[in-house]
């Protein structure tokens, strides 16, 4: 995927005098781009469009003015976006406070190394950022990447289904993708 670059990122009053029509069209697209796990897991697919939005709106909440600044924020979602023929993903644990935190993020460890997509005869393993897993527990957020070949790419467009899984022990469940889903999926690939 095509990294994000400082002339990318709109000044704050550009964003903030269009900001509503813009986070109208996120919400919209990411609302495309979440898909639930299980009873405690959601993925968010991320791409170009989404991690812009976020880099806008740190900028803004946090007043970020001055180039080298923005390039840094750039810099950090940019390690977000999976470079090449690749689809990036934000999973997360969702949590209450009424959960025994500690106890379920002990037995989630490791649940970021058992996530599949899994369509057409292939089977493709979620690459996960490491250090966010540790012995005692997992965190709430973590960064995948699918990586995808000509071949891959292929298929995922004319897969009749394609399955989100997680295989991890303690927490086993299957999502079958909504057709828009993977429409927005097989556009990210055909714009890497």
């Amino acid at each position: 995927m095509k990294p994000l670059v400082l002339s990318d990122i709109e000044s704050i009053a550009e964003y903030e005098a269009k900001r509503n029509a813009v986070r109208k069209r996120i919400i919209a697209l990411k609302n495309v781009r979440r898909v639930a796990l299980g009873p405690r897991v959601s993925l968010v697919f991320e791409n170009r469009e989404t991690m812009k939005f976020q880099i806008q709106e740190m900028c803004r909440i946090e007043r970020i003015v001055e180039d080298r600044l923005v390039q840094q924020e750039i810099d950090v979602y940019n390690d977000l976006l999976p470079a090449g023929m690749a689809i990036g993903a934000t999973l997360l644990i969702e949590l209450v406070q009424e959960d025994d935190m500690p106890a379920i993020l002990r037995e989630v460890r490791g649940l970021e190394e058992t996530v599949w997509l899994s369509f057409a005869g292939h089977e493709i393993r979620a690459e996960a950022e490491a250090g966010r897993s540790t012995e005692e527990k997992t965190s709430t957020v973590h960064y995948l990447t699918f990586r995808f070949t000509p071949e891959t790419r292929q298929a995922l467009s004319d897969a009749p289904e394609v399955v989100l899984s997680t295989r991890h022990d303690n927490y086993r469940y299957d999502t079958a993708l909504s057709s828009q889903t993977v429409a927005s999926l097989v556009q990210d690939l055909v714009n890497a």
